[in-house]
């Protein structure tokens, strides 16, 4: 090989080295001496094997003889191959065949991938803090969600909520003439239970309701803290007035119960005033305030009690 040519080879941005067909060195450029700190005088004559013995494996040996039987190219990617020559570099491996004056001879290119491959890393690394960052943002915006439409102190639906599916509820039974029914709770006394035991406690007779009140429900039906010491019960999907008495049943047995917090014992008393669409009204709000002055008669009876609109 002439000195142009070397020239040009040791010019090209990639390692470049030229076996024989007993594969002993022939070429090793500059780059190749960058790459592995072996110098060109170290290299060149000696087998492949054995200046970078990191090719001495039987799928390497195995190319290498069928390129030069077969003129077949290789190709060995740095992500399936990890350190061919050493552990600083992340190289991909052509080889190929030439001939020169008949003379069977492999070229073999080593193209480093290192920066390409610390920029995957970095990506990675990006797309790991995006998907970290994505998740933390749907928590934010779980809990700004359950901050507009449920209750922080019960955890049920509040009022914005309850009429968002109410309506919905209510367009149903128009659309299918069906029964829709509304309870209207108010715990008893509750205004005397703050005062005696402080708001503390006032709150943990609140969150106890709200449990019972889920409990005694169907999960078709929405529990909504109406606001203060009032809840609402929808009842969807009713084929009869009477069929709210199943969930009024439920609650009765709730009712007298005792709730001890903190050595204080309080005895649960709750009014229900019950109201339907379309018996009752139109619209959510007027089927809310007939099952409102419902629960109002029932109270005036002294509490616990369930008193329906229409009685």
């Amino acid at each position: 090989m002439n000195n142009f040519l070397y020239d040009i080879l040791n010019n090209v941005n990639e390692g470049i080295v030229i076996l024989n067909e007993k594969l002993e060195i022939l070429i090793w450029n500059t780059y190749m001496e960058q790459l592995t700190e072996i110098s060109s005088s170290e290299a060149i004559n000696k087998s492949i094997y054995e200046v970078l013995p990191g090719l001495n494996k039987e799928y390497f040996k195995s190319s290498l003889n069928n390129v030069l039987l077969n003129g077949f190219k290789m190709f060995f990617s740095a992500a399936m191959h990890r350190g061919l020559i050493n552990s600083k570099h992340q190289l991909n491996l052509k080889i190929s065949k030439i001939n020169n004056n008949n003379e069977p001879y492999l070229l073999l290119e080593f193209i480093d991938v290192t920066n390409q491959f610390a920029r995957i890393e970095q990506l990675k690394d990006h797309v790991n803090k995006l998907h970290v960052l994505n998740e933390e943002l749907k928590e934010k915006e779980k809990t700004i969600k359950n901050l507009a439409y449920y209750d922080s102190l019960t955890g049920l639906a509040n009022r914005t909520l309850f009429y968002k599916f109410s309506e919905k509820f209510l367009d149903n039974a128009k659309r299918n003439n069906s029964l829709l029914g509304l309870l209207f709770i108010d715990v008893d006394k509750f205004k005397c239970i703050n005062d005696t035991y402080g708001h503390k406690i006032g709150d943990k007779v609140l969150v106890e309701v709200a449990k019972i009140l889920t409990k005694c429900t169907r999960k078709s039906d929405l529990v909504a803290r109406f606001g203060g010491d009032e809840f609402l019960i929808l009842l969807p999907h009713l084929k009869s007035l009477e069929d709210y008495k199943a969930v009024a049943l439920r609650l009765a047995k709730e009712d007298n119960k005792i709730l001890n917090f903190d050595g204080i014992q309080i005895k649960l008393s709750l009014s229900i005033g019950v109201s339907f669409y379309p018996n009752d009204g139109e619209t959510i709000d007027e089927i809310i305030f007939k099952a409102d002055k419902a629960m109002y008669v029932a109270k005036n009876k002294g509490g616990n009690n369930v008193y329906r609109c229409d009685d």
